[in-house]
């Protein structure tokens, strides 16, 4: 599914934004056409005996502080998936709630252990995938997703400037409540 280029807005952090306050009376996203690193251009969604979510970027360039989050929709419920990069370039990926597969019996749980995270710069592609199983192998799911990215820039007088950057992979907007829904995807 194609997401609209140049579409990333700034967060405008003298709004509030992460206060919850509106103090400027202004938007909370501004827009911001140069950003590359957030902006998706296209996401590809897998359904199988895995689950694969493809998110492609115009230029996954600054990834310092960076994050694809994503919230998968099934017939029974909800997860959150997500997959980032800290300005250490380590990595961390991760489905909740506490994902558990129930075997045996009696039924015992035990928790999701393949959730992978991976960002390819040269393809400008972030891709997180987990087993179908850890919930619960529905027929369909849909797929709510954003990026995001902060950047922390230390002043000489010893404060700092704060920037922030997001976008949504399913509309050309951004809204403060919602994100939008991949249509639903069939198992198979």
């Amino acid at each position: 599914m194609d997401d609209a280029v140049g579409d990333a807005k700034a967060l405008n952090l003298a709004n509030g934004f992460f206060t919850g306050f509106d103090v400027s009376g202004e938007s909370a996203f501004l827009p911001a056409p140069t950003e590359a690193a957030t902006d998706i251009v296209r996401t590809t969604i897998q359904h199988g005996k895995r689950v694969t979510v493809t998110t492609y970027f115009r230029d996954l360039v600054e990834t310092a502080e960076h994050s694809v989050d994503t919230r998968i929709f099934t017939p029974d419920g909800g997860y959150a998936l997500s997959v980032s990069r800290s300005a250490d370039g380590s990595r961390f990926a991760m489905l909740s709630p506490d994902i558990v597969v129930r075997s045996g019996d009696p039924v015992r749980p035990r928790p999701c252990r393949s959730v992978r995270g991976r960002y390819d710069f040269a393809a400008e592609t972030v891709t997180a995938s987990f087993p179908a199983a850890c919930i619960g192998k529905p027929r369909w799911i849909q797929v709510a997703s954003g990026a995001t990215r902060i950047q922390v820039t230390p002043i000489g007088d010893g404060s700092i400037n704060l920037a922030g950057w997001a976008d949504d992979a399913f509309r050309s907007t951004l809204s403060e409540t919602s994100m939008s829904r991949s249509p639903k995807v069939r198992r198979g």
